[in-house]
């Protein structure tokens, strides 16, 4: 029989889950990446996995490929779009409330989706509500990590970002296989399951982190404790972030990059379509592109670990192999070449992902890092959601996506180009450093850690 200790203890327990103090770098960090990592999977694997339910949704509704691809769009966008509240409720409520309440809104508009008879309905149930809920779950997940790790930051972001490819790798196929089965409405109702266990995950979000000491970037000023109290979540602090040249140069970039860079997401399975190759053959290249990026992810992940080499030039060599297979995208016209293009692509999305946010948590100092990953997500949400559209109105007009690659190959190319500015600016890169002792002396700090 459970006495009234035992229920006293149970209650213990729990308040020193949801309430304990928990620490940099430590084991619980781990298992807060882990959670993180999944929630990613679950979340961006789905959203990603939008071009596997596009010739279904064409079809239903008898509407054109610009038409349908708004609502994939729609959607995407509003992952970054809406990271500015994404990022006040982390700062001021924390992660795990905000991405739970992420879980309850992509429970929502996917319920809200299912019970949809038009497109223009969905593009606020699915685009709009589903979007800020997956808006949420996203920031929420890379804030986190940013808070629980320091020392071990870029491995960290790598594993979280390997969530999203790993989702991509099982989510389409296991879409196609519920199309078939179930239909699209129902297909929307089963997913909703996974969100839920988002909710629970979220639950290992523990706000009460104590973070180490650290040391910042030589040039940049010191801040006392006063400031850095006022500096977070301030308008200052999001004005200030400008003043980084690696920050201003790669968000530029993004902003371009991200116009192209989820267009073959939204598209592939339908070009697969007008080369009469099936669905289920179509779904499963995101198996192939899934197993890439989440190699790539690791692997990118430790080459911004290495002091000798810049993250930059591994976040520029994801638009080069980017930009150049969708270039050659056109030539694919035989299942074995999509193939090729699928395993190459998914290396450069693998990249693109895991640098783009270690660059943002590390280019700047810790009380910007949250007004960095939120500046970036919104400017971002504008190419996100205009690039799908106008490479589906293209191909509408044109009758095949042919010029659709070219453009979308050539905006990557010139997204490549841009970060070789910062080679005319003499001003060494800004970077927060790794675990620093509380007794070090701020030279012995800048001489053992500070990059060239």
């Amino acid at each position: 029989m459970v006495g009234e200790k035992d229920i006293e203890n149970a209650f213990e327990k729990l308040k020193r889950f949801f309430g304990g103090k928990r620490f940099q770098d430590s084991s619980w960090s781990w298992i807060v990446c882990i959670s993180a990592a999944v929630c990613n999977a679950i979340n961006l694997g789905f959203t990603l996995s939008f071009g596997v339910l596009f010739p279904e949704l064409m079809r239903h509704f008898n509407a054109t490929r610009e038409r349908t691809a708004w609502v994939g769009s729609i959607s995407l966008a509003m992952v970054w779009f809406a990271s500015l509240p994404a990022g006040y409720l982390c700062d001021h409520f924390g992660c795990r409330k905000t991405c739970f309440l992420g879980g309850l809104l992509c429970v929502t508009g996917l319920v809200a989706t299912s019970f949809a008879n038009s497109l223009s309905l969905m593009y606020s149930t699915y685009g709009l509500v589903y979007g800020l809920g997956a808006c949420f779950i996203y920031n929420s997940n890379y804030l986190v990590v940013g808070k629980y790790f320091n020392e071990k930051l870029s491995l960290a972001v790598g594993i979280t970002a390997l969530g999203s490819s790993v989702g991509v790798l099982y989510t389409s196929p296991l879409l196609q296989v519920l199309l078939d089965a179930f239909g699209w409405r129902n297909t929307f109702r089963i997913m909703t399951v996974t969100f839920a266990l988002v909710c629970i995950l979220s639950l290992n979000f523990n706000p009460n982190v104590v973070e180490t000491t650290m040391v910042k970037e030589v040039k940049a000023e010191a801040l006392n404790m006063g400031q850095k109290a006022g500096i977070k979540g301030s308008i200052s602090s999001y004005c200030s972030v400008w003043t980084f040249p690696v920050f201003t140069f790669v968000v530029i970039s993004l902003m371009v990059g991200s116009f192209g860079m989820y267009t073959p997401y939204i598209n592939l399975v339908k070009y697969c379509d007008d080369l009469g190759i099936t669905a289920q053959s179509a779904s499963r290249l995101f198996i192939f592109n899934g197993l890439t990026s989440s190699l790539a992810r690791i692997l990118s992940g430790k080459l911004c670990n290495n002091p000798k080499i810049n993250p930059v030039f591994v976040y520029q060599s994801s638009l080069f192999i980017g930009g150049v297979c969708v270039l050659l995208l056109p030539m694919a016209t035989k299942y074995w070449a999509l193939v090729v293009f699928s395993c190459a692509f998914g290396i450069s999305d693998g990249i693109f992902i895991t640098t783009q946010c270690y660059i943002l948590l590390s280019c700047v100092d810790k009380e910007r890092a949250t007004a960095s990953f939120c500046i970036l997500s919104v400017l971002c949400s504008f190419s996100v959601a205009t690039g799908g559209p106008i490479a589906g109105l293209m191909a509408d007009q044109d009758g095949n996506y042919v010029n659709s690659f070219y453009m979308t190959g050539g905006v990557l190319m010139f997204a490549f180009v841009i970060p070789f500015g910062l080679i005319f600016i003499k001003r060494r890169r800004f970077l927060v450093s790794p675990i620093v002792s509380p007794e070090m002396t701020d030279l012995e700090a800048r001489k053992n850690y500070s990059k060239p």
